[in-house]
């Protein structure tokens, strides 16, 4: 399998990086008597490998011996053309594993529009995509994650459901199935259900009523909450992206649930109650994480960071430490009037990114009913303190078609986002304010679940008069699409009914419905109609009588509840703050705060000679799929290979502190190469021992040839050199040496070549230095060998792939999968003399 997607489909797509695995961290077991699981993300790479809870599960399912746990991804548009072109089927990251091949697979749904993925992707591994038409011969299909807690939606294509928290019950339902083996599927699902609380199957309930068909199934599906976030639910080996991931830094889960009382979150209905993770835990977890990983960022993750207790002392430890080594601290999720001065001291001691709030509503009243107990004064307190402390960037989150909003609601964001501009004219420097509008969409388990969800045409309408209004150049406005915030909302609100309509959207070519480029409601409206469905009919307001979809998932949070809290009459400000502390998150033990309070003495500094800097150059390499990461992916590798290796490397100053270091003329995409060079300044000497220290943290596939100091580098690798010398593994013909000669005796070979505004005619000729063909290659047995040297820099520049076009050795289609080797580079002296990067 490996050897199909070298040949023929990691060289034609886009990013292969996405589908070639073999990230630091990654897991490699072999298949034998162990139970086969392959955990998805129906979305792209870059956003599955930001999802904590996936690294969480592979982790916790790799840490047992009898199970196999690998991942995939939902494949872009153009790895889909070529898998279903050239009949590659879905397969798995780690060892390329076909997804039929697997005992279990297990979707994590985060959002409602990836729906259509998951579907392709069943549809990709020649999985059917409802389980009815499933046999004993395919894999069980499971599914967790937020948008599980209404399963109706999505049911027709789901075996089981686990509802809630899953690090302790996942290896429980992993070994009923791995005993099950040989029984019949439904067999399986039953012992699951008799033997793991918090599981859904759909096949022993009743489509209509959703009452239990037999006497095993609960009729309620209790959510399941961990009662302490547990250190061993956490990876000691995270799994590092080659590519830059969504979210490309180290995120350190510090709290689980919120103290607050949104009451259209339902995330806090979820992930109820606060459970936090003690602060030297943390601060261990975050040092031993960057060991491993080589992250230039962290991030403190919760519903609401600046809500966790003790964040100052948290946050003041760690800046202090993560400065001495330029590694930023962010945290993701503060709320006005909680971002206070001590905590923007501690944060910006590191390299600022910039802060984010959601005020959500314009006004206090608003605020108050949908429970998000924040003043005026709060808010405008907070963007003062952000500005007067360096932060040039601001984003703003407004929710608008809230329930009970009136225009004076609407009016109030407008006076909101005009106050914000004028405080950023009070202070200096250049100010960007970027503000995200999102329309509202009622959400099950919450206190709005029963409310009306405003029309697109309404939104677009409160959207246009937001950003005429509050018109700024210091503004950038983004607006979650209406159609796909309508969309949204029927399908988190909808029932069994959504699957006929899903199954029709994605049959029609729906895919990343998620991503504004590719989403298309038309055939969405064209599936409802398939279905005999009106969409608006989704919007409407819902009798408190009335049985939800959902009302068979117990997140111990009765319906009386909520009803109370949405009947209420809106709370005044202080009544709703009395609340939010009447439920605020349990202390960190006192015991645990490693010095929280008064800080510790601080001995006298004695004063240093500073060390004197030097210049290391290396010649490096890469090989096997290795080859097909970017210049960018290559530059990110050894960045993070750097910082785990613990060099003394020196940094630029300022705000954003980079690495001083300097590569050579990039190696283009599904090459290899051993002739790669770096000049990288250090903070001490060079030492011998450095190198190799490099070279063992670096990934499988990429290695140090050599290094050495050098002196007086003020022209660049890629300024100076002026030779490449490549190598080409092609199919054996009696016609290539001719055909060589023949482009050698030339004197002018011209190629086209398409620049961003313009298509060029070039002449490579002047830049062929050396052209030559053998029948016999060492590295490739059975294929033969071209050795090329080119031109590069001031010598002119050409593309090998370009020479072999040229002489006909190969067709353009066939390019991508050409096996080219970069074997050195070199400097050609006014005298003659052939100089390697080492020599010069």
């Amino acid at each position: 399998m490996q050897h199909l997607l070298e040949e023929k489909f990691f060289p034609y797509v886009n990013k292969p990086g996405r589908y070639t695995g073999g990230e630091l961290g990654q897991i490699v077991k072999a298949g034998g008597d162990r139970l086969k699981v392959a955990i998805g993300y129906p979305d792209m790479y870059e956003i599955g490998m930001s999802y904590l809870g996936l690294q969480i599960l592979y982790h916790i399912i790799n840490s047992d011996e009898r199970f196999l746990c690998e991942r995939f991804f939902a494949p872009d548009r153009d790895a889909e053309e070529v898998m279903r072109r050239k009949a590659i089927p879905l397969f798995s990251l780690e060892s390329y594993r076909p997804l039929k091949d697997f005992d279990v697979i297990g979707f994590t749904l985060a959002y409602e529009m990836v729906y259509t993925n998951l579907l392709n992707a069943l549809d990709l591994a020649g999985i059917p995509l409802r389980s009815s038409e499933r046999s004993d011969q395919h894999p069980l299909v499971i599914a967790g994650g937020p948008t599980v807690h209404n399963p109706e939606t999505t049911a027709d294509f789901i075996d089981m459901y686990y509802i809630g928290d899953a690090e302790e019950n996942i290896l429980r339902i992993l070994e009923v199935l791995r005993d099950a083996k040989g029984l019949h599927r439904s067999e399986k699902l039953e012992r699951v259900v008799r033997k793991v609380p918090s599981v859904y199957v759909p096949e022993f309930y009743d489509a209509g009523t959703r009452t239990p068909r037999v006497s095993f199934a609960p009729e309620k599906i209790k959510s399941c909450r961990v009662d302490r976030l547990q250190r061993s639910f956490y990876p000691t080996r995270q799994l590092v992206p080659f590519i830059e991931a969504t979210h490309d830094r180290l995120t350190v889960e510090i709290m689980r649930g919120c103290p607050r009382g949104c009451r259209f979150c339902q995330a806090r209905a979820i992930y109820r109650p606060v459970r936090l993770r003690p602060p030297s835990e943390v601060v261990s977890h975050v040092h031993s994480m960057l060991t491993q990983t080589g992250y230039d960022e962290v991030s403190l993750l919760s519903l609401s960071s600046s809500d966790y207790p003790g964040i100052v002392p948290l946050t003041v430890q760690l800046t202090r430490e993560l400065q001495q080594k330029r590694i930023a601290l962010a945290l993701p999720s503060m709320r006005p009037g909680t971002f206070t001065q001590e905590l923007a001291d501690a944060v910006k001691a590191t390299r600022k990114t910039g802060l984010t709030f959601a005020p959500e509503s314009g006004t206090e009243r608003l605020r108050s009913f949908i429970g998000k107990d924040i003043t005026d004064k709060d808010f405008y307190d907070t963007i003062h303190l952000a500005f007067r402390n360096g932060w040039n960037l601001v984003k703003l989150y407004f929710m608008f078609g809230l329930p009970t909003e009136t225009d004076e609601d609407v009016e109030g964001i407008v006076r909101m986002i005009r106050r914000v501009c004028l405080i950023a004219r009070e202070h200096r420097g250049k100010k960007a304010i970027n503000i995200t509008l999102s329309p509202f969409s009622p959400k099950p388990h919450t206190s709005f679940q029963w409310d009306a969800q405003p029309p697109p045409e309404i939104i677009q309408e409160k959207a246009g008069y937001i950003r005429r209004q509050a018109r700024s150049h210091f503004v950038n406005f983004k607006l979650h699409d209406p159609s796909l915030a309508f969309l949204e909302g029927i399908l988190g609100r909808g029932g069994r009914e959504m699957g006929r309509v899903i199954e029709s959207a994605f049959r029609s070519g729906a895919r990343f419905d998620g991503w504004t480029e590719s989403f298309d409601f038309s055939l969405w409206k064209a599936a409802f109609e398939e279905c005999g469905l009106n969409p608006a009919d989704y919007l409407r307001e819902r009798a408190y009588s009335e049985k939800l979809p959902w009302s068979h998932i117990d997140l111990g949070i009765s319906a009386a509840h909520l009803i109370k809290q949405r009947t209420a009459s809106a709370m005044t400000l202080k009544e709703t703050r009395k609340k939010a502390a009447d439920t605020t998150a349990p202390q960190v033990d006192a015991n645990d705060a490693f010095g929280f309070g008064r800080s510790p003495k601080r001995g006298a500094r004695t004063a240093m000679v500073a060390p004197t800097k030097s210049q290391l150059r290396i010649r490096w390499g890469r090989k096997g799929l290795r080859r097909f990461l970017s210049h960018l992916d290559n530059v990110r590798v050894f960045e993070r290979a750097l910082r785990r290796s613990g060099l003394p490397v020196a940094f630029t100053q300022g705000f954003h502190p980079h690495m001083k270091i300097s590569f050579g003329p990039p190696l283009a995409l599904g090459y290899t190469s051993e002739a790669e060079y770096l000049d990288l300044t250090l903070e001490q000497p060079v030492q011998i021992d450095l190198v190799a220290k490099l070279n063992e943290t670096l990934p499988d596939g990429f290695f140090i040839i050599r290094g050495q100091a050098v002196i007086n580098t003020r022209t660049s690798l890629s300024g100076k050199l002026n030779r490449a010398v490549y190598e080409l593994a092609v199919d054996r013909e009696f016609s290539h040496a001719a055909k060589i000669d023949a482009l050698l005796s030339r004197e002018s070979v011209e190629v086209q070549r398409i620049t961003k505004d313009d298509v060029k005619t070039v002449d490579i000729r002047p830049a062929v230095y050396m052209l030559e063909y053998r029948d016999e290659n060492v590295q490739y047995p059975g294929k033969a060998l071209i050795t090329m040297e080119l031109g590069v820099g001031q010598a002119g520049y050409v593309r090998p792939t370009e020479v072999v076009l040229a002489a006909g050795i190969t067709k353009e289609e066939d390019l991508p999968a050409l096996r080219i080797h970069r074997k050195e580079f070199l400097y050609i002296d006014p005298d003659g003399n052939r100089l390697t990067p080492m020599e010069f």
